[in-house]
């Protein structure tokens, strides 16, 4: 500043900053070493020392001079064609795409001087799951879990993502002593509905056998490849996963794994599921009986009687971590309530403490009374002393068996909330057994009374819930419109409706009660997971979306299943999402196997109702317009039709998250 207040530059100040960016060659090497270095650095990877060799690619430690830290580099292996090479590029690719805590992360991929493809990782350390079962590092069985969820953890996220391994075994599960676990080696992996490129073509001299890994014809492990990869034909999918994860679950309970002998003596097992129950083959062990349930879930030889999802198979494990019982277990009253004294074994022993108490009590004052009969009165006056702390007592408990009733069934309830929509019918039958309990407790229980109506609604057994009908202040007391109006309605987990009849019931229950959107959502997904023949679903998706929407005629779904293509015809305001606190918030057109889709609305059409939908093909072109209301994720999308200037192309590439590169293609209007 001036005298005046202006402000004025100060040269000196200018002078130096020139002469601070205008450093010649060796001024720059004295300012910034570390970065003449860098910019001199021509080799990139040095100093390469095999780690392990696998049936298509070798694994290096080497030292990256950019970044001036040990990583591990996959290599081609050297005996490996052209053939190999973009089976070796898509194990890299895909692997990149995967961001989870329990992946291995992939930092770089590229060709070297030879011409021949490479990829990084992290290099971390060199202990295996297989290590930490029987090695010198082998863990505690809950150590072991605590890893195994972990790995569920992934496979469940990779799924999610439309993902499938293949190949999980304990060698491809990296798991320290600290606690870090990380699933590797994704070579086998695929895009859920896809084309095994070249699956059941490759020559026999490209079929090693090599750790225990054949390409080719099978592609997986010995002893942990589902039926299905040994089965030629039979189509794979993350339920494949599942079975290798419950073999992986059988080496933690026993040590060893599921099928054992020669290699034709594995397969041979393999495909028949020839599988012993693991307490029954290792009875030194001493394998809890719900774990051996979840392990004979989990690989079952159809892949429907697998569990239906990772994520379920993980639930089971912390369940049985906190002292709660397994789906797989199918437990009964008693093995609920031992479960429950063990978990509350603190307040259980108090209470038992102060039975047996009053009880030495009881039995020291009547040989008193025996001994003193002098003292009738003062001994009168103290047995009504402890008559009154009994009596007190014997209220307490009541009251506290009452609330246990109430707790057991307000946690139906939120098991309906949470899991109605993930797993319906095994949250509808473990829902149903809480509910027993709490009825156990408290015959007259309001709350379970409420429970079991909505779940006999739910599961569309009206003539059940017709006898038991609920108080006139009930929440739920307008679900007997529906219940009236179909009494004859006795349907269960093993007796479904036909689709005409669910059908009719949907186009009825709107004129009945139109309010109603997220039962009627529930019942559809209930009824969807219990269903066997899920054939010609499409009437009922159609009425569904016409509750939801309110529509009385302008809305036509048309559905080609040989093609599994879909069309759907509707007017204004149509929605695909039941958003409602109550609703599951994700598209009705989930119950249809589609694979190209294409909306003709005279409206709006919102993108974000299409989220995780499995399609691969969508035309947007006989939309009025397209509104991007949130990102969506539509991880098989691979081609996007819509009019010139429709919407622009860059903020949908922007808002829509797929697996694959997908493609906008501008299509005149015909």
């Amino acid at each position: 500043m001036n005298s005046s207040g202006r402000y004025q530059p100060d040269h000196r100040l200018v002078s130096a900053y020139d002469e601070a960016t205008s450093l010649d060659e060796e001024g720059l090497k004295g300012l910034c070493p570390s970065y003449i270095e860098l910019t001199e650095s021509i080799t990139r990877y040095r100093d390469s020392e095999l780690l392990g060799k696998g049936a298509v690619k070798e694994v290096y430690k080497t030292f990256n001079n950019h970044t001036k830290r040990w990583i591990a580099m996959a290599r081609l292996r050297t005996d490996r064609g052209p053939e190999f090479y973009d089976l070796f590029v898509h194990e890299a690719w895909l692997t990149a795409s995967l961001s989870h805590p329990n992946i291995i992360t992939i930092h770089d991929a590229g060709v070297d001087e030879d011409g021949r493809p490479f990829f990084t990782m992290d290099l971390k350390g060199n202990s295996s799951l297989a290590d930490r079962v029987t090695g010198p590092a082998a863990a505690s069985r809950r150590e072991l879990l605590e890893v195994f969820m972990k790995v569920c953890d992934a496979v469940a996220y990779a799924h999610s993502r439309g993902i499938v391994h293949l190949d999980l075994k304990p060698e491809n599960i990296q798991a320290d002593t600290f606690g870090e676990v990380l699933v590797c080696d994704w070579g086998l992996a695929k895009v859920a509905g896809e084309m095994e490129d070249g699956e059941h073509v490759l020559p026999s001299a490209f079929r090693p056998l090599d750790n225990m890994t054949l390409m080719g014809q099978i592609k997986g492990s010995l002893g942990y490849m589902a039926p299905e990869q040994v089965i030629t034909g039979a189509a794979k999918d993350h339920r494949s996963d599942i079975f290798a994860l419950g073999c992986i679950l059988h080496l933690i309970l026993t040590g060893h794994p599921p099928f054992e002998g020669s290699e034709d003596e594995i397969l041979l097992a393999t495909k028949n599921v020839d599988l012993i129950p693991p307490r029954t083959r290792y009875p030194d062990c001493h394998i809890p009986e719900a774990l051996e349930a979840v392990v004979m879930k989990a690989m079952a030889r159809l892949p429907e009687g697998r569990y239906a999802t990772a994520q379920a198979l993980r639930d089971e494990i912390s369940n049985f971590l906190g002292g709660y019982s397994t789906l797989a277990e199918k437990s009964g009253f008693f093995r609920e309530a031992r479960l429950f004294l063990r978990r509350n074994r603190v307040a259980a022993s108090i209470t038992f403490l102060a039975i047996v108490t009053l009880s030495v009590v009881s039995v020291l004052f009547i040989q008193r009374i025996n001994h003193q009969q002098e003292r009738a009165a003062q001994f009168a006056s103290e047995a009504e002393s402890v008559t009154t702390l009994y009596l007190d007592e014997l209220e307490r408990s009541e009251q506290e068996r009452k609330g246990l009733a109430f707790s057991l069934a307000s946690s139906a309830s939120d098991l309906k909330k949470l899991g109605i929509y993930v797993r319906p019918v095994e949250t509808v039958r473990e829902a149903r057994k809480l509910i027993a309990s709490a009825f156990a407790l408290n015959s007259e229980s309001t709350t379970a009374q409420m429970q079991n109506f909505s779940l006999d609604c739910i599961s569309l057994n009206f003539k059940a819930a017709l006898n038991n009908p609920l108080k006139p202040d009930s929440g739920l007391v307008d679900y007997l419109l529906f219940a009236k109006a179909f009494p004859e309605f006795d349907f269960t987990e093993t007796k479904r409706p036909t689709v005409v009849q669910l059908t009719e019931f949907l186009l009825k229950a709107r004129e009945i009660n139109p309010n109603r959107k997220a039962l009627m959502e529930r019942m559809v997904a209930y009824d969807f997971a219990a269903r066997l023949d899920k054939e010609g679903y499409a009437p009922v998706v159609e009425a569904l979306l016409a509750y939801v929407n309110e529509k009385k005629g302008d809305l036509v779904l048309e559905h080609n299943v040989e093609e599994s293509a879909l069309v759907v015809r509707a007017g204004k305001n149509i929605r695909f999402v039941v958003w409602d606190k109550w609703g599951s918030n994700n598209c009705l057109l989930r119950f249809l196997p589609i694979r190209s889709f294409k909306p003709i609305l005279d409206d709006r059409f919102y993108l974000g109702d299409l989220q995780d939908l499995q399609i691969e093909s969508l035309d947007l072109t006989e939309c009025e317009s397209v509104i991007i209301n949130h990102p969506v994720d539509l991880p098989l999308l691979r081609t996007l039709y819509i009019l010139p200037g429709q919407i622009d192309t860059q903020t949908l590439y922007k808002s829509i998250r797929s697996n694959e590169r997908f493609d906008i293609v501008e299509k005149a209007e015909s």
